[in-house]
């Protein structure tokens, strides 16, 4: 109990635009970090695995998330919210009791994920490789992750609704170091046979590493055959159902996706790998800093869920901040994407790059879609949040199929954007309407300024003017930077800090 009461203090009950800039520098520096690793264990599976082993990771990847989305009955998001509410007016005893129904629950899942495995896996098998069936059992194999991520994912919403944000970002860090650890040597020595192995010590590693954290602030304590501790969770299973079938119809359209590429004109599995690398670009590595919504964004938000002027004031702080920081990083990274590719894949990889390149506004679009949708959470609304996935999966999903039979792997990547767009729209529509969140004028003059510069470098990038991209690329994100420094620079005081810090210390040295 010792960390438990010392939960509120300074640091934790701080929610100015300092904050915000700080926590979303700090896990910009923690998705430096996996990147880094990324690039090192991306670059190895590629050389040890090749395109078809690329592919084979896609699959099992996609059944673990379906059946860790389908089991998790909502859990995660609805102990985050109410944990989060419990830090503003709860009593520590509360945050123990309320933290040992969660792990109960939480335990429930994941049996619930390994029986779901069990049954579904000639399903599964027959649906994935080829319409075999005696792939079951290395579908069953699935199972140790899918648990292990579950309990990871329940330790990990107590340490986020409890503004545990650095132990977070130390989480983050380790896993990142750990995976490449745990997976590269089996993939080296066994090739695509030691895929499963390699997902299965990586999962078990994650929640090992939330345990170590989680288990210090509160000790670990379930009751799985406790009536009272099953009724007081159903409220969270009720609000969670919604929840759970949003997953579904997420994970759904993620396994689809690749049995949308394996049936199109041409389609193969290497093109599953190629779909899977540029995904990671564009979803991985370029939006790596929305890790930090769902840290430290989403538990400030849901204290803040009963107030529409500080709502507001929350979704707008991290809009601005989303889109001053994401930019100028999005233009180097289109500029720089062929590098990139060389970097972290083989030249075998090179035709992901246009799709990669019509795809860098998805990132873009979804730092003003995502922080706006996060208020269906935060209002623990989950049926108008189950609606608006439901809608935006349904729509992606039919955009995938038709651009992609139309353009190939360019038309994924356009399917993204346009994706993204839609989001926008549907998300200012529904929160306007339904919690009258607002999206303030000096917001939208950030993201038209913003959206012009990355739209500059994308012109000129994606019509292959080698002379003309890097000139324009460049103006445009000295401009875009500098735009950027300028408004976070009056906004906060974090980067004068900064800047201070390292002059002083020069100063010293010198």
């Amino acid at each position: 109990m010792s960390e438990l009461e010392n939960l509120r203090n300074e640091e934790t009950n701080d929610i100015s635009y300092d904050h915000v800039l700080k926590y979303t520098g700090v896990f910009g520096g923690v998705q430096g970090l996996k990147m880094l690793v990324s690039l090192i264990r991306n670059k190895l599976t590629s050389k040890f695995l090749g395109r078809f082993g690329v592919g084979m990771i896609s699959v099992y990847s996609s059944i673990s998330e379906f059946l860790i989305s389908v089991s998790n009955m909502g859990i995660p998001f609805n102990a985050t919210q109410r944990s989060g509410e419990l830090f503003e007016v709860g009593t520590n005893e509360q945050i123990e009791h309320f933290v040992k129904v969660v792990r109960t629950w939480v335990l429930w899942t994941a049996i619930l994920s390994a029986l779901l495995c069990v049954f579904s896996s000639p399903f599964l098998s027959y649906f994935f490789f080829e319409k075999e069936w005696n792939h079951c059992w290395e579908v069953l194999m699935v199972i140790p992750i899918s648990v292990s991520y579950l309990l990871a994912e329940g330790e990990c919403a107590i340490l986020k609704g409890l503004r545990q944000v650095r132990k977070v970002a130390i989480i983050e860090s380790c896993i990142a170091l750990l995976t490449l650890v745990l997976t590269i040597p089996f993939y080296y020595y066994m090739g695509w046979r030691g895929v499963l192995i390699g997902l299965i010590c990586s999962s078990l590693a994650s929640f090992i590493t939330h345990a170590c954290f989680s288990f210090k602030l509160i000790s670990y304590k379930v009751s799985p055959i406790s009536r009272r501790i099953f009724f007081e969770g159903l409220p969270m299973l009720k609000k969670g159902i919604p929840y759970v079938l949003a997953g579904i119809s997420t994970a759904g359209l993620a396994m689809i996706i690749p049995a949308l590429i394996l049936k199109g004109e041409g389609g193969s599995m290497d093109d599953v790998g190629l779909y899977r690398a540029g995904w990671t670009l564009t979803a991985g590595y370029a939006s790596m800093m929305f890790v930090a919504l769902e840290a430290d964004y989403f538990p400030r938000l849901s204290s803040v869920n009963q107030d529409t002027e500080r709502m507001n004031q929350a979704i707008n702080q991290q809009v601005n901040v989303c889109l001053l920081v994401l930019t100028p990083l999005l233009i180097l990274f289109i500029l720089f994407l062929p590098w990139l590719i060389r970097i972290l894949y083989t030249d075998a990889f090179m035709p992901v790059l246009n799709m990669s390149i019509c795809a860098c506004f998805y990132t873009f679009f979804r730092a003003l879609s995502l922080p706006l949708g996060y208020s269906t959470l935060a209002k623990g609304d989950s049926l108008v949040f189950l609606a608006m996935e439901v809608a935006y999966n349904l729509f992606f999903g039919g955009l995938i199929w038709w651009l992609y039979n139309a353009y190939g792997l360019v038309g994924i990547g356009i399917a993204l954007s346009v994706g993204a767009l839609y989001d926008i729209f549907v998300a200012i529509l529904v929160c306007g309407y339904r919690y009258k969140v607002k999206i303030s004028r000096k917001t939208w003059m950030i993201f038209i300024f913003q959206l012009i510069c990355l739209s500059a470098t994308f012109f000129f990038c994606i019509t292959n003017s080698h002379e003309l991209k890097y000139i324009v690329g460049g103006v445009a994100f000295v401009v875009s930077l500098s735009f950027s420094f300028f408004h976070l620079n009056k906004r906060s005081d974090f980067l004068r800090d900064v800047i201070h810090h390292f002059t002083h210390s020069s100063g010293d040295c010198c």
